[in-house]
């Protein structure tokens, strides 16, 4: 029972949030009585769809919980999953400014194309899923944007389409029924059917083999994550760029220097996980003025304390073990008084730090601790640390 306009009305979102304050009252796992007064709803399209609508009852509530939700708009759980945080997609979308005609491919759950039709003219987007584009248009049509054209279909369309866009944004899919999908090749849609524009950005996975032929790329950090890898051809970003947007910090490898090689050092450093991600880990360390314990190991050694910053996490080291021993670390953790939320960390070991870490027992009560184990060569050493504190 197909009924497009239960999407973009204000009744659905009554409902949803009914629902979910059911779910928060659940644990947030639907009950078999909420299923069942769904299945019994006096309206012919909620009683039939039961199970989409439940689905974005949960959606929904994940969204919030992620701080991805805008007042009124709903999520399936895959929307929620996989959409952008509002204030990535407002970074997304500084580069269309002023732009006439923007073409979206990929809706999603349409938090770019709102950022975009903040900034442009108007925007045409493509959604090959229809419930998504249901959704999404109900969404934008609730926040009251009207600049917005969500298209039921999946790019590129089989008909001729309004080639008058002189900015493009794709977020092509990285998953299919095969699983997550490691290559531009096997994107849906792939990246060759993307069209040039004057300004063109296209979301990929950030270790994903792509052709980057006339991009660039712009690393996008979040809190602590990488969370995405946008390839630019946009006269705003000329280089490969790490940015941490909630931090509004960027940064761009002038140096190619490689980092001097030390066997220890006082303090540790833990690069963002953006920069990580980039590649340019050795060209940072360089930098900065830190060494490394060995050059293909994220983790920069120096012995000043090095000044706080969001670029990376700082520890104080107390000693380095070499090899990996569960002995030596119960001895090393006993003599250290270490409590049971001491943090393992791990770089080019192939075990679990859980593991690790069931094996062992600890003091009650005791601070917490950090135990590292890196690669260094063709062995590894366990390194002993306090968290220096960190913007």
């Amino acid at each position: 029972m197909k009924r497009p306009s239960f999407f973009a009305g204000d009744e659905v979102v009554g409902l949803i949030d009914r629902i979910m304050i059911e779910l928060k009252g659940a644990g947030g796992a639907p009950t078999p009585s909420l299923i069942e007064s769904v299945r019994r709803s006096t309206d012919p399209f909620v009683a039939a769809s039961s199970s989409l609508i439940i689905d974005v009852a949960l959606g929904t509530l994940r969204a919030e919980r992620l701080g991805k939700r805008r007042d009124g708009w709903l999520f399936t759980d895959k929307m929620a999953e996989q959409c952008t945080h509002p204030r990535i997609a407002a970074h997304h979308a500084v580069p269309f400014t002023g732009r006439e005609h923007v073409l979206e491919i990929c809706t999603g759950a349409g938090l770019d194309a709102a950022a975009l039709a903040a900034v442009s003219g108007r925007v045409t987007s493509f959604e090959a899923d229809p419930i998504i584009a249901d959704i999404t248009a109900g969404n934008l049509h609730r926040t009251g944007i009207t600049n917005v054209d969500v298209v039921r279909n999946a790019w590129p369309p089989s008909d001729a389409v309004d080639n008058t866009y002189d900015g493009v944004w794709a977020d092509p899919s990285r998953r299919s029924v095969r699983g997550r999908q490691r290559s531009g090749a096997t994107y849906e849609p792939s990246l060759s059917s993307i069209p040039s524009a004057p300004v063109v950005g296209i979301k990929v996975g950030p270790g994903d083999d792509v052709d980057t032929t006339g991009y660039v790329s712009e690393f996008v950090g979040f809190g602590k994550e990488c969370r995405e890898r946008i390839l630019w051809r946009s006269s705003h970003i000329t280089v490969d760029t790490v940015t941490l947007v909630d931090r509004q910090f960027s940064w761009q490898a002038n140096t190619d220097l490689d980092p001097f090689v030390v066997p220890t050092a006082e303090y540790l450093i833990e690069p963002h996980n953006a920069i990580i991600a980039s590649g340019r880990v050795g060209d940072f360390f360089a930098e900065i003025g830190a060494a490394v314990f060995d050059p293909h190991i994220a983790y920069g050694a120096m012995n000043v304390e090095p000044p706080p910053s969001p670029w990376y996490e700082r520890y104080r080291v107390l000693k380095i073990d070499q090899g990996v021993s569960v002995r030596r670390i119960q001895e090393s953790i006993r003599e250290l008084g270490w409590g049971s939320t001491t943090i393992f960390k791990k770089r080019g070991w192939e075990n679990d730090p859980e593991d690790l870490r069931r094996a062992l027992s600890f003091a009650s009560g005791g601070p917490p601790g950090v135990v590292i184990v890196m690669r260094v060569g063709s062995g590894h050493q366990t390194v002993y640390a306090t968290s220096v504190a960190s913007l």
